[in-house]
């Protein structure tokens, strides 16, 4: 029988009758390519140095009988079916053959070659069944190894769950997980913040049978500030999923390198800020007050100018104390003078009262724990400026009534929150827009600090951001009561 790749199975003959071995080789030629030995040493010799499918083998021989013939290539050729063709099948020659040489069918002499070659076929399908299954295995185990030797070296964390998020595996420890997490649920290792991300990401993972990315920070964030970098990916079995392996990379010097550059990128810019902002207050206000002060210091009796002329005049005044106004404006909003000089909380303060002074339709309320200043002057000024776009935000377009701003301390972590209940936005659909420029920035500020921004918003609009700060000494310039 010929397989599939067209290549006839190999059968080796052994019977010291000449005819017997000719006859043999007459009717199954067609079938097989038939290795014809008399002499059972030759045959031996030839089966040491060449490998074949089934062998045939009479019992009665001179030199050696069959199954002192199949004793000695035994180890020769262990993968090999074995038929031993005999006259008469003898009880004892039978025990012999199972016990000493795993016989595969004893074959009684005949004419009857459809049933030898019923046999052979058998035979042949067993062995290839066998060597395939020892071809794949051993294929399985370099693989296995291969990948054990990949996972051991690779610098990332490989977990295995199943669909609940249980660990079966983990391939070495990390600060976040150690070998001896297994039996646990990935669900415990992470913060609870960072919880409900996860798990919406594994969701997408099943409903999209793809690979997905998530950047998470460790459980003890804020005592050693790592971030990892995580690739989802489904496990499948019998064309089910069958749980997730995730593939975990501690990205915090990466994240660290990235947030100086945006910092250091941020902090120039306001010090470009600050700097445009004190050449207005100490050059142009300044020139702009005194030329104000000349111009009202003179008496309008003494003035000898017609009427049109003098109205011009009193419009020229009138003009440069909106002029002095604007760039008082245009300062401010660049960097305010006051939280350099009296730091955010005092500034924030100094803001609420002006907002609560000139709009009428909404109340300003702000709340905090702090008694001193904050030391980081960048940490000020970024939070000054996160707090600004999103007063302005509330002021234009959320329709609130009522605003709570709050500032507290606690554990060295600071936390902002600005809240209103106004009429809310789609957040997805903002932070999406060519047009959310304001809502990035914030985003940008936060990160550049280490820290985390959320929004929510429905009936009403929550921004809660959250910088942690490094932990000093006792004796820590910031205070909570």
């Amino acid at each position: 029988m010929e397989d599939s790749k067209n290549i006839k199975p190999k059968v080796f003959y052994l019977d010291d009758d000449e005819i017997n071995l000719a006859i043999l080789e007459a009717n199954l030629e067609e079938y097989y390519e038939i290795l014809s030995f008399s002499d059972p040493n030759k045959g031996i010799d030839y089966l040491k140095n060449n490998e074949v499918d089934v062998i045939l083998t009479d019992q009665i021989m001179p030199v050696m009988d069959g199954i002192e013939f199949l004793q000695a290539i035994k180890d020769i050729q262990p993968k090999v079916a074995r038929i031993l063709l005999t006259g008469v099948v003898n009880q004892e020659v039978m025990i012999q053959a199972i016990n000493k040489v795993n016989i595969y069918r004893f074959h009684e002499k005949s004419d009857d070659y459809d049933g030898l070659k019923f046999d052979i076929d058998s035979a042949y399908q067993m062995v290839k069944t066998l060597r395939e299954k020892d071809f794949y295995y051993k294929e399985l185990q370099e693989t296995s190894e291969k990948l054990k030797i990949i996972s051991d070296n690779v610098p990332a964390q490989i977990i295995h769950t199943d669909m609940d998020g249980n660990i079966l595996e983990i391939n070495q420890d990390s600060s976040a997980l150690t070998v001896n997490s297994v039996g646990g649920n990935i669900s415990a290792f992470l913060p609870e913040d960072e919880l409900q991300k996860f798990l919406k990401t594994m969701t997408e993972v099943s409903e999209t049978k793809k690979s997905h990315n998530i950047i998470t920070r460790a459980f003890n964030f804020y005592e050693n500030f790592q971030w990892f970098s995580t690739v989802i990916g489904p496990l499948h079995s019998k064309n089910e999923q069958s749980g997730f392996l995730m593939v975990s990379q501690d990205i915090t010097d990466r994240v660290n390198h990235e947030e100086k550059i945006m910092s250091a990128v941020i902090e120039a810019e306001d010090r470009q800020k600050s700097k445009i902002a004190r050449d207005i207050h100490d050059g142009l206000q300044q020139t702009l007050t005194i030329s104000l002060m000349n111009f009202e210091s003179l008496d309008e009796n003494s003035i000898q100018i017609t009427e049109k002329e003098f109205e011009k005049f009193r419009n020229g005044v009138r003009f440069l104390r909106k002029g002095l106004q604007e760039t008082r404006s245009i300062a401010y909003e660049l960097i305010p003078k006051s939280v350099e000089d009296f730091g955010f909380v005092e500034t924030l303060k100094e803001l609420i009262d002006e907002l609560n002074s000139s709009i009428d339709d909404t109340e300003f309320n702000f709340y905090t724990n702090l008694e001193q200043r904050i030391e980081d002057l960048n940490i000020e000024y970024n939070l000054f400026r996160i707090t600004q776009e999103s007063l302005n935000n509330i002021i234009k377009y959320a329709e609130a009534s009522e605003v709570f701003v709050q500032l507290t301390y606690h554990d060295n972590i600071l936390q902002l929150t600005i809240e209103d209940n106004g009429k809310g936005f789609d957040v997805d659909e903002k932070l999406n827009s060519d047009r959310s420029f304001g809502l990035f920035n914030m985003h940008k500020r936060t990160e550049s600090l280490s820290g985390r921004m959320t929004i929510e918003s429905k009936e009403g609009t929550l921004i809660f951001v959250e910088i942690p700060l490094k932990k000093k000494d006792k004796s820590s310039d910031i205070e909570s009561k």
